[in-house]
């Protein structure tokens, strides 16, 4: 039993309410967890590349451009090598371990681009290590949905 005052005041006993960890400490703890948790998670295992969405999104787009520029219709698809994607004259490689693949809303591989700008729609779905991307065509419009 602490017997003076400096004794007392470093006692740490359950009577007097000092022992054990507090809520806000293990909240503090749980939250700083969550966050090293989800800066990891956010960009991949380390060695991981990720998918590029802007680089897909860019791909697609300069494709749909070029069909009403030159006045022709163009067709996106996915590479033969699975690798990457293939309009026309034009090649987006993505990373050797990333496999792309397309498919159009009535049917087929090939996504194509009228040269009014229109679109039969589809699908364009990456897959790699980190994850999976997916980008949608509208179907007439040719824009690209959330």
């Amino acid at each position: 039993m602490p017997t003076s005052r400096h004794d007392r005041a470093f006692a740490r006993t359950p009577a007097n309410g000092e022992a054990g960890v507090t809520l806000a400490e293990m909240l503090l703890v749980v939250a700083i967890t969550a966050l090293a948790a989800g800066l990891v998670v956010g960009r991949g295992l380390p060695g991981q590349s990720r998918i590029d969405r802007a680089a897909l999104q860019s791909f697609v787009r300069s494709v749909r451009a070029e069909a009403m520029r030159t006045d022709r219709r163009i067709a996106l698809a996915a590479g033969r090598d699975g690798h990457s994607l293939a309009a026309g004259t034009k090649t987006l490689a993505l990373a050797p371990d990333h496999q792309v693949f397309t498919s159009a809303s009535g049917g087929g591989s090939a996504i194509r681009f009228d040269p009014d700008g229109s679109s039969d729609g589809g699908l364009v779905r990456a897959l790699g290590p980190g994850g999976e991307d997916r980008i949608v065509i509208a179907p007439v419009t040719g824009a690209l949905q959330p």
